[in-house]
């Protein structure tokens, strides 16, 4: 009879293993058929997991005779005691829920949680991870994500940048706005649509400063501002037009200059 519950256990978590190899790969064959990439795929094979988990373990137990319906009502007043345990993780699991129904974590999303940002790895039965941009995992309770503000930093495929650039108070600024207009369209990672902007920021102590704001597709997001940069300096150059560096005029009277003309060195400081 041991023997027989011991084969009969071993079939049933070899078969769940079996069984959820085969619902998951279903599952991707079918988002495949109907065009699409299966979204949040490590949450989807963790629940799906989780599910057949749990119907495997109660068949093992009734394998094994096992009715934890005493048990569980021996326990008595321990029940609200464990009730009370286990309310931050069934918070955190529904919370998990919620995030997946509402869509507002994605799977391999860009984004930024209560001050966490980086790219969602997986939502799982308690805690969403995060991947930062410096190479750290983080664990978010799912709670803490779904009450917290979520910051998503591409929910469209192209994101603005912005370059302030001084220019030399002698230059000529409808010269200066012209040679930004032609930089901006020859420059092949900037976007045409939406338009990009050149906005005049104010007279600075050594400069006249234009804020440049234009849009990205998010693989040349950093890429796409060096290259603009370079082009921009290079047309300036190109006009004689150089982005000035701060500079200070010091003025002396000429009473300042004949008491230090007449002074002995020794006196001089």
């Amino acid at each position: 009879m041991l023997i027989t519950r011991l084969i009969l256990t071993a079939i049933t978590v070899a078969l769940s293993y079996l069984i959820f190899k085969w619902l998951f790969k279903l599952i991707e064959k079918s988002v495949e058929k109907l065009g699409k990439e299966l979204q949040m795929r490590n949450t989807i094979r963790f629940f799906l997991g989780l599910i057949i988990a749990v119907i495997a373990i109660m068949v093992v137990l009734d394998i094994w005779d096992l009715n934890l319906a005493p048990m569980l009502a021996g326990v008595g007043i321990g029940g609200l005691v464990v009730g009370l345990a286990l309310q931050e993780p069934l918070s955190n699991f529904f919370s998990g829920i919620f995030l997946l129904v509402s869509r507002a974590v994605k799977e391999g999303e860009a984004l930024e949680v209560g001050g966490v940002s980086g790219t969602v790895e997986v939502v799982n039965l308690n805690h969403t991870v995060i991947k930062t941009w410096d190479g750290k995992r983080v664990m978010i309770p799912n709670r803490s994500v779904w009450n917290d503000k979520i910051i998503h930093f591409w929910p469209s495929s192209v994101r603005r940048q912005e370059i302030t650039v001084g220019v030399p108070y002698s230059a000529d600024l409808r010269k200066v706005v012209e040679i930004f207009q032609k930089a901006l369209e020859d420059e092949e990672t900037v976007e045409k649509d939406p338009a990009p902007a050149i906005v005049f920021s104010g007279f600075n102590s050594s400069s006249i400063d234009f804020v440049i704001r234009f849009w990205v597709n998010r693989d040349n997001f950093f890429e796409g501002v060096k290259r603009l940069a370079f082009r921009i300096k290079d047309y300036l150059e190109k006009e004689g037009i150089y982005i000035p560096f701060p500079q200070l005029d010091v003025h002396f009277d000429e009473e300042f200059l004949r008491v230090w003309k007449h002074e002995g060195p020794e006196n001089k400081s």
